[in-house]
């Protein structure tokens, strides 16, 4: 294939795609061609190699996108994906390798830069890359203002018809009524489309950036992360625009619940390559990857040992003038499996969970019971009616709420205005004097100073101010960051070298450095993977409650039913209720509807006597759990006495490989023969593991 898109290459048809500026001199390492022999194919990644300076971060990359296909890439921080979709938009610099993309297709990338200076309305600014009816709408334009300019010929109406005709075509008539209902998909205000982009801040300019990509409908839709910046209800309507998108897309994501409902391709960037499973969706690949493990673990295990006895034959026998030859053959046989990397560990097998670890200082000393208390306050913005009216809340010590609430109900001005960056429109905010806020927001990795180095910003951060302790030296930052996976020169880059991933977790440290008594997250799992939200979700489950409080408004169900929560605030219709309760389904449901009945799908069958009786399909889909629960411990005796008795043929059969000696045909045989078996063994652990799982969920 290589070398037939080589001779293709020759005849590349050069036209312009969004993004893609024409390629006006050959071709270099780094540089995206537009290319007609893709056979069919919108976007081909070859032999893609990517240094990131003495590291090699990518290594033999290939990737093929066809038309109409959505491909979600995982891995963890810092393994190369942002890097990926950098190489195919050009502005990464491959050492090796070349990506293609169909002619006439374009492409488009949610820019990180998102829409900073722009002098727009959010209306205009979404608007701005509609291309086809941007253009038909500016030739309809011309066309009248010729005709009212007096050219009443039959050439000038007939082009104003024309325009006319096209700009209907293109969809113009419904240009503003599409825009309004993406923008209020991901969460905008009717009367928001009318305001200048410069009043949002950086979050919602990223989905000003978000909604004016999708408008644009490129062929080929590239996002990184695109759920940082959105709340339940946005990630919700994206995760089913993107299911029902007419092109093709590559979505880098660690939102499980966004690769679940938007992708049917996974691409797992590990080990400097890539893992491809095609058409496996993110749950379906979850437990492919694990089979794969388990099978290719095997399989090396099988070929070390059938090397090992190899040798020893050859030890034992190399000497011997009768079996010379049958020692030399068994000497090849071993550097054939080498040459084929037989022999080597597989990539799926050595990528391993790192265990994060963050301990959070304890909280320090306050006066009294109370560490805030707002009283009868009103809070929103100014020249507007407010968001909440009249709230009294006192956040005592030993108290975790979580803040819930629909999409600009005001949860995130509430935490606001508890931490004073937003001033109270009326009533009284009273602060105990020791009082001391941690603050990890969602935004917060995006506001770092890029030209800084990540150690002298979280060092710099723990000295300063009232509260901070100059003491703090750097060998207990590195330390702190290292437990983050934040190891070895990574510390000393600057911030904008660092992905995205990596830039959270430099906010994290910061923020598990300096001592509070109340701990403010505003979304705090947006921008970290699963191995940073679990060590984050354990901190707060153990941090010393008696001294100290914590207020969290987060989506993301699984990281907060760690937590343990002694208070559910639930913001609505202008007030604040507060519950002395943990978070249950109803809350989930009651703002979560689409996220709770996936996540239901994917939990055992558990029933709480102080649910509602379920329906009859749960009901009978108990029954079969519980019948196979009962038969399980028999199952379970007899699937390892089969077990035992596969094991001891596959023993047998490597014996006999023994004492075929260089007989192809017969080795072969007897290969398939102890995959066949190994097969079978891969597939009664599977059903052990399942059964103990189910007798798990009846205990």
């Amino acid at each position: 294939m290589i070398y037939l898109l080589g001779i293709i290459s020759i005849f590349i048809i050069i036209a312009h795609v969004q993004a893609f500026p024409p390629p006006t001199k050959p071709y270099r390492h780094g540089e995206t061609l537009l290319h007609a022999g893709l056979n069919g194919a919108a976007l081909l990644l070859e032999n893609i190699s990517i240094s990131r300076g003495a590291d090699q971060i990518i290594s033999n990359l290939d990737l093929r996108v066809e038309r109409n296909e959505r491909w979600g890439i995982v891995g963890a921080n810092g393994s190369g994906k942002s890097t990926l979709l950098g190489s195919i938009m050009g502005t990464v610099r491959t050492d090796e390798g070349r990506v293609l993309v169909a002619p006439k297709l374009r492409v488009g990338y949610l820019r990180q830069t998102a829409v900073s200076g722009s002098m727009k309305t959010v209306g205009e600014e979404s608007m701005s890359e509609m291309e086809e009816i941007n253009s038909a709408k500016e030739k309809m334009k011309n066309a009248s203002k010729a005709i009212e300019d007096g050219d009443t010929s039959d050439t000038a109406l007939n082009m104003l018809d024309k325009a006319t005709a096209r700009f209907n075509t293109v969809g113009g008539w419904t240009q503003a009524a599409d825009a309004d209902s993406v923008l209020k998909g991901i969460g905008f205000l009717p009367g928001d489309s009318e305001r200048l982009c410069s009043e949002f801040s950086g979050g919602w300019q990223m989905r000003i950036a978000l909604a004016r990509l999708l408008l644009g409908k490129p062929d080929v839709l590239l996002l990184d992360e695109p759920s940082n910046h959105l709340d339940s209800n946005a990630r919700d309507w994206l995760g089913e625009y993107l299911s029902n998108y007419e092109g093709s897309i590559v979505l880098v994501s660690h939102d499980t619940f966004l690769l679940s409902t938007s992708v049917n391709n996974i691409a797992e960037v590990c080990a400097n390559t890539l893992m491809k499973y095609r058409s496996f969706g993110y749950d379906k690949y979850l437990i492919e990857k694990e089979f794969r493990a388990k099978s290719m673990t095997a399989e090396y295990e099988r070929n070390v040992a059938e090397a090992a006895r190899l040798q020893a034959f050859v030890d034992k026998f190399g000497a011997s003038a009768t079996k010379a030859a049958s020692a030399q053959s068994r000497v090849k046989m071993i550097e054939k499996m080498r040459k084929e990397g037989k022999l080597e560990i597989p990539a799926i097998a050595v990528v391993k969970k790192h265990h994060h670890i963050l301990n959070l200082p304890d909280p320090t000393k306050a006066i009294g019971d109370t560490l805030i208390e707002l009283r009868n306050a009103d809070i929103g913005y100014a020249s507007s009616v407010p968001l909440l009216k009249g709230i009294s809340f006192k956040l005592n010590r030993g108290m975790k709420v979580i803040l819930r609430g629909a999409n600009g109900s005001g949860k995130s001005s509430l935490m606001a205005s508890l931490r004073k960056n937003l001033p109270l429109m009326a009533g009284k905010l009273i602060e105990n004097e020791k009082l001391r806020v941690g603050m990890f927001t969602q935004d917060l990795a995006q506001e770092l100073d890029v030209e800084a180095r990540a150690i002298d910003l979280v060092t710099a951060y723990a000295r300063e101010g009232e509260f901070g302790d100059v003491m703090i030296s750097d060998q207990q930052a590195r330390g702190v960051m290292g437990t983050l996976g934040l190891r070895g020169d990574k510390p000393l880059c600057k911030v904008g070298e660092l992905s995205g991933g990596e830039k959270a977790r430099v906010a994290l440290s910061m923020f598990a450095l300096k001592a509070s008594n109340v701990l403010m997250l505003d979304e705090p799992s947006n921008h970290l993977d699963l191995e940073c939200i679990e060590a984050l979700s354990i901190s707060l489950k153990d941090w010393e409650g008696k001294d100290g409080a914590v207020v969290i408004i987060s989506h993301d169900r699984s990281f907060c039913e760690k937590i343990k929560f002694t208070h559910v605030g639930t913001v609505t219709n202008g007030s604040l209720v507060l519950e002395q309760r943990d978070i249950n389904d109803s809350d989930w449901e009651m703002f979560d509807n689409k996220e709770s009945r996936l996540v239901s799908t994917n939990q055992p069958n558990k029933i709480n006597p102080t649910d509602a009786v379920p329906t009859n399909g749960m009901q009978t889909d108990h029954k079969v759990d519980s019948k196979r629960a009962h038969n399980a411990p028999k199952r379970i005796k007899k699937l390892e006495q089969m077990i035992q008795k596969s094991e001891m043929k596959i023993t047998e059969l490597e014996d006999q490989m023994m004492d075929v000696g260089n007989d192809v045909g017969k080795l072969t045989d007897i290969s398939n023969e102890i995959e066949k078996e190994q097969k079978k063994v891969t597939e009664m652990f599977d059903e052990w593991d399942e059964l103990e799982l189910i007798v798990e969920s009846f205990l």
